[in-house]
């Protein structure tokens, strides 16, 4: 595999990163992921103003408008027309005379920018929703769920609880609201709609994946969204950059619905295959236009 380390693109192999480095010793960065179909990077321009939010929140100095360019050319050496993307941006190594372990840096030093594709099925291959099974677990996390941090032992946690009963998805709630799954947000049908948490009712991520959900089908409601609806729900669907639309078939050990994907996700992810085609198409037409963010 070859990777993309602070701008130097070699085999994972030969990668070295500092013992010191901010990310290792406290988690101190942001990470973002990228999809990749027939060699168009999708949503750039969302995915570059998250992790601009993101980075300026957290203080790092990284210009985030290089992403597109950076997966192109990892998926171009890596010979994968279709792939997921990650890069995580950490402050770095404290400069010589910083303390190693300081929770504070006087000054700024180099970040340290790692980036990296995995191979993802192709367009054609999204016929049908694929499945997951939820446990309800409640969100233990810290309050600043919006900012993709890369300290994710909550989430890790949490899938570590899911799996103990027999799932592979969590539906995380916190004061008696759902709030998202470890990697994807949620939407569920309900009382003949559908709605999603509304991003001022609990802290968690603002999904490309759920922002594009949003513009394709306008009904769908961000209200708060009670845990004891996920019980009465007809479907439970979980979206993101990797998990698309996918359906949730199980939750705590019981059917949802009939058990199967149900005609809301067929829906909207034949919807946002729609969308994928259209934003493919148009990177052919005006490859360089894809990369100007």
């Amino acid at each position: 595999m070859i990777i993309s380390l602070n701008g130097q693109y070699l085999p994972a192999a030969d990668a070295r990163v500092s013992v010191f480095d901010r990310g290792f010793l406290f988690g101190d960065g942001v990470y973002e992921g990228v999809r990749v179909f027939e060699h168009a990077v999708i949503c750039p321009d969302r995915h570059v103003a998250r992790m601009a939010a993101g980075l300026a929140e957290a203080r790092i100095h990284w210009d985030p408008r290089q992403l597109p360019a950076i997966a192109l050319e990892l998926c171009r050496r890596n010979g994968l027309p279709d792939a997921f993307m990650y890069v995580q941006v950490t402050r770095g190594v404290p400069p010589p005379g910083e303390p190693v372990r300081s929770r504070t840096m006087r000054t700024q030093g180099e970040p340290t920018v790692l980036a990296f594709v995995t191979a993802q099925p192709p367009l054609a291959h999204y016929t049908t929703p694929p499945t997951t099974r939820l446990a309800t677990v409640p969100d233990r996390r810290w309050d600043r769920g919006h900012l993709k941090s890369i300290s994710l032992l909550g989430n890790v946690l949490a899938a570590s609880e899911a799996l103990a009963q027999g799932a592979t998805e969590v539906a995380m709630v916190r004061g008696g609201l759902l709030t998202e799954a470890c990697a994807s947000n949620i939407i569920i049908a309900v009382d003949g709609h559908l709605a999603t948490p509304s991003l001022d009712s609990a802290p968690i991520l603002e999904g490309v994946t759920r922002a594009r959900c949003l513009a394709l089908d306008p009904a769908i409601v961000e209200r708060p969204v009670g845990a004891e609806e996920l019980l009465r729900a007809s479907e439970i669907l979980l979206v993101g950059t990797t998990s698309l639309v996918t359906s949730a078939v199980e939750l705590d050990g019981k059917p949802v619905g009939d058990g199967t994907p149900g005609p809301h996700a067929r829906r909207l992810l034949a919807l946002m295959m729609d969308d994928c085609r259209a934003q493919v198409a148009a990177a052919r037409r005006e490859p360089e236009a894809a990369l100007a963010i």
